[in-house]
């Protein structure tokens, strides 16, 4: 349920205000800001989850125990419904007013870096500069030893090689359930909400984990929370401000407001 027009407005503009005042901003992301670019959430009551029930959460061991036959899958499209529905609705999608409008706020200096949960793109396609994206992204492969990434363009058609690094296995940059964030990028994720005194959080259900968790370190660290969602989150009572709404009408209107001050 949004939040009347009124208390939006105002909300808008006090949040305005809080990122002009800010030295250092980081942005967050989840599912919810790419929802208008026709990419559906896990979670909710029409998301992925709910339709198609939830997933197994060891596939990551699943795939190290017998990367052959997760290939081989792969290739001969048996991958389960979900995932396909996902892959489907990617491949067609893109950035959308949301996106845009960090794009054009991190122009103005305002947001030094945009952590996503998502593994669309989308924010890099827009133009974001200092994207962290936590749990991968659908563009590249990835080395489970030594974390080497490597651009491809689908369809895969064979098992990709060993890796020309390391020799380790190569799967999807995409975290799968059950793997760790890789190292490299859980150091960065860190290191960009470190001393910064406000997080804005957009469309992110904030229960995944760990990148829900970096939202209650910066809030321990002393930064401020703006979170722009449709419904309530369990980040919600941590906020100084809450904007509820589409992210696709909130951040057009955000980014007026900031440049009109």
């Amino acid at each position: 349920m949004t939040q009347n027009l009124d208390k939006i407005k105002s909300n808008i503009i006090k949040s305005a205000e809080l990122i002009s005042e800010s030295k250092k901003i980081v942005l967050m992301t989840g599912a919810g800001i790419s929802v208008d670019s026709g990419i559906p959430t896990f979670q909710g009551t029409e998301g992925l989850w709910a339709r198609f029930g939830k997933p197994k959460m060891n596939a990551f061991s699943e795939f190290i125990k017998d990367d052959d036959s997760w290939w081989n899958r792969e290739i001969n499209h048996q991958r389960s419904p979900y995932v396909m529905e996902l892959r489907k609705a990617i491949e067609k999608a893109k950035p959308n007013d949301a996106h845009f409008s960090i794009c054009d706020i991190q122009k103005l200096g305002k947001i030094d870096h945009v952590i996503t949960q998502n593994i669309d793109g989308l924010h890099i396609e827009s133009g974001c500069n200092n994207v962290i994206e936590i749990h991968g992204n659908r563009n590249y492969l990835r080395c489970v030893g030594c974390e080497k990434r490597y651009k491809f363009l689908p369809p895969i058609i064979k098992k990709p090689p060993p890796c020309d690094h390391c020799g380790g296995i190569i799967k999807y940059d995409s975290v799968m359930f059950g793997e760790p964030i890789p190292e490299l990028i859980l150091r960065d994720s860190k290191n960009a909400i470190k001393d910064c005194d406000l997080l804005i959080v957009v469309g992110s259900s904030s229960t995944v984990r760990p990148a829900a968790g970096l939202s209650w370190i910066a809030k321990s660290d002393g930064a401020k929370l703006i979170e722009i969602n449709i419904n309530d989150t369990k980040l919600s009572s941590e906020c100084e401000i809450i904007l509820k709404g589409s992210s696709t009408d909130i951040l057009p209107r955000l980014y007026e407001e900031i440049v009109n001050l």
